[in-house]
């Protein structure tokens, strides 16, 4: 889908409509990442409320700044994935490991069941995914600092 000549725009209740010449506004759409650890600012969904795919944003940095930083507090907000920042203690026992950080969010503890719950993407960066499911970004560890790299050196 080609995004073509469009505009967002962001109401009194910061919901945002899609304008583009010659058609109707449609009205609290929903932007979203397709690739969003491996190519976050690449290929963003415009969607209707229903889900269906309106406009596919090539690269973010194309856009004119305005409409840039609006999507970007859009998918900002719509996205819960604490950055960790510091990690305090992890606890292997009985088969799972206890996680005690600090997040850019506050501070989280949280269970990871399965090796296979961490995963190394290619720029160095980590997702971890709890038992919860909730997900969390390991930076690279060499952007951590000494006490963070050697907690968590032998388990990733």
């Amino acid at each position: 889908m080609n995004s073509g000549r469009f505009e967002l725009i962001s109401d009194e209740q910061n919901r945002l409509s899609l304008r583009r010449p010659g058609e109707e506004d449609v009205k609290d759409v929903r932007v979203r990442r397709s690739f969003p650890w491996s190519n976050p600012g690449r290929h963003v969904s415009v969607r209707s409320a229903e889900g269906k795919e309106l406009v596919l944003i090539e690269d973010l940095a194309a856009l004119e700044e305005g409409q840039r930083t609006l999507i970007e507090g859009h998918l900002a907000a719509a996205t819960f994935i604490p950055t960790i920042t510091r990690v305090e203690n992890v606890d292997v026992r009985f088969g799972f490991q206890q996680w005690d950080v600090r997040t850019d969010r506050g501070p989280a503890s949280f269970r990871v069941q399965e090796r296979e719950d961490i995963r190394f993407h290619g720029d160095g960066r980590f997702s971890i995914r709890d038992a919860d499911g909730n997900v969390y970004e390991l930076p690279p560890l060499g952007e951590l600092d000494a006490h963070s790299r050697k907690a968590v050196e032998a388990i990733i």
